[in-house]
């Protein structure tokens, strides 16, 4: 019977990372989209020489943010939404997911709005398309994946009622992996030298 629960329990296991490694994979890329869109946005777009009568040569620039005022903004709302998902559950993910899609597209109208304007325009407008891309995968994606909190809750059918050594390390190791110290399994022994 043990053996049996062992296996599910393996495999679920090994069904969970490869939906933990894609939501790692979408998060990370949503925030390194969103830090290059932000970035590109706050650079200068469009940079004028003018040469006055007296022969004086002056320069002016105009920024990202001077062009479309709206991009850094929504660029860094979108980097703020995937930064909250580290720690959100997964209904709070698609929202934040759907916030994420909305800023990027907003981020790239600004910067297609001015693609003759150089390289960094095209720059925030591809990033924050792919800010978009992530933003729309997480919230379809996001009920799939494993909730963060989900490592500390106790299996439905006691497969991680185990009894645990009675050193105070493997307590503090039990803790860690998200077993529970306190667990009827553990002999009185090992709670006494957990308390001490």
């Amino acid at each position: 019977m043990s053996e049996a629960n062992d296996d599910t329990r393996d495999a679920a296991t090994s069904a969970a990372d490869p939906r933990a490694a894609e939501r790692t994979r979408v998060l990370l890329a949503g925030i390194l989209a969103a830090a290059l869109a932000a970035l590109a946005a706050s650079r200068d777009w469009i940079t004028t020489t003018e040469t006055g009568h007296a022969g004086i040569t002056a320069t002016t620039a105009q920024a990202g943010t001077d062009l479309a005022s709206w991009a850094l903004p929504c660029a860094l709302a979108g980097g703020a939404a995937f930064l909250a998902m580290l720690a959100a559950g997964n209904r709070a993910r698609r929202a934040l997911g759907v916030v994420a899609a909305l800023a990027g597209l907003a981020t790239a109208l600004g910067g297609a709005l001015h693609l003759d304007a150089g390289p960094w325009p095209i720059a925030t407008a591809a990033a924050a398309l792919a800010l978009a891309a992530a933003g729309a995968a997480t919230t379809a994606r996001a009920g799939t994946w494993p909730d963060s909190s989900s490592r500390y809750e106790a299996a439905p059918d006691g497969a991680n009622d185990k009894a645990i050594a009675e050193d105070p390390v493997s307590l503090w190791n039990a803790l860690d992996s998200g077993e529970d110290p306190s667990s009827p399994n553990i002999s009185a022994s090992a709670q006494e030298k957990g308390r001490s």
